[in-house]
């Protein structure tokens, strides 16, 4: 899970500074960093200068306001009411919560994914969808009863930290966006959520990789569905994804959250192998004995937060995924109070 992005190390000559609000990565890339109200402290919001003037992400309505985006537009040197559009990466808060408000501010054009557009779109309603599926396989997963009061509080808090915002062109893998004065091709890489995109200038040899890679945290797989009977996890498109990117010809990483990247291949390779970790180790859990999905949450996290419980959940239903697609004899049982128990066969 994520954890708090480490401070910059005394004397790091890191181009993206979040302490500082605004810095300049190239002659014609801003970054914005605006907080959020997760661990990550802030989320890169990403400037393009020039033909045409682009902001990709804004940050959330949690504490942050337009006002306070345009504060840091201006900071960059730019006239807020210039930006002609607005790409939305994907349908988390801290990235497109105040899309909305952007585009009335401002008139621009939005463009997202055909997978994550009709979500920001119809945002309040998918987002309640998402939650009484997991609240109604709670006793399945072994979730305590008292943390979806929790989870229901946390959910109630975070349907307003985003408006609904209508894309007004969709966008997939290989298409070409123009942004900024530069060409950039779509690179879908699901896994964080469906619809999560990236996009390459391969002339400039940049990499704006938004949640799929950062440089000190792993991002939280999306589960697609919460049914026991049709468990389906993001991880395992979350590997293919990292496997997809890892030799992009490219000599800087832009992230959603943090500071670049130079070495895209090795810090791939750093993600891949802590998932093999992570598969092992649940693997060796569900080996010793019949374990419900909570339970190995507090085998793998000692001391998890409440609060963190629901992205636990997430993560281990993640592992279980990869398990079941590499084909390791992993089995599940149901309690008589419905409650699932996994072990492996063998």
């Amino acid at each position: 899970m994520a954890q708090p992005v480490p401070a910059p190390e005394p004397g790091a000559n890191h181009l993206i500074r979040p302490e500082e609000g605004v810095s300049r990565v190239t002659d014609d890339i801003v970054v914005l960093s605006c907080p959020v109200p997760f661990d990550v402290g802030s989320v890169n919001v990403y400037l393009l200068l020039g033909d045409p003037l682009t902001l990709i992400d804004t940050g959330s309505r949690i504490n942050f306001t337009i006002d306070d985006l345009e504060d840091l537009i201006w900071r960059a040197g730019v006239d807020p009411s210039d930006i002609e559009q607005l790409i939305l990466t994907h349908r988390h808060i801290d990235h497109f919560g105040l899309g909305q408000d952007v585009r009335e501010r401002t008139g621009a054009r939005v463009v997202s994914s055909t997978r994550d557009g009709p979500f920001m779109a119809e945002w309040e309603g998918m987002i309640s969808e998402s939650r009484s599926q997991l609240q109604h396989q709670g006793v399945a997963f072994g979730i305590p009863e008292d943390l979806f009061a929790l989870n229901e509080r946390w959910v109630r808090a975070i349907v307003h930290a985003a408006a609904p915002v209508k894309s007004d062109h969709l966008v997939q893998e290989g298409d070409i966006v123009r942004a900024g004065g530069r060409d950039l091709r779509v690179i879908e890489t699901p896994g964080h959520t469906e619809g999560l995109i990236g996009f390459v200038d391969e002339e400039a040899g940049i990499y704006l990789a938004n949640d799929h890679v950062l440089k000190h945290i792993t991002p939280n797989p999306d589960v697609y569905s919460y049914d026991p009977d049709d468990l389906r996890s993001g991880l395992p498109d979350y590997v293919r994804s990292l496997r997809k990117v890892r030799d992009l010809p490219v000599d800087l990483v832009l992230p959603g959250h943090g500071y670049e990247m130079t070495d895209l291949p090795g810090r791939v390779d750093e993600i891949l192998l802590h998932h093999e970790h992570r598969v092992a180790r649940i693997e060796s859990i569900l080996r010793a004995q019949p374990r419900t999905i909570f339970e190995v949450c507090g085998m793998i996290w000692p001391s998890l937060r409440p609060q963190d419980s629901h992205l636990a959940v997430r993560e281990i239903i993640g592992h279980i995924a990869l398990l079941k697609e590499e084909r390791r004899p992993i089995e599940r049982t149901t309690r008589a109070d419905g409650a699932l128990f996994w072990s492996m066969a063998g």
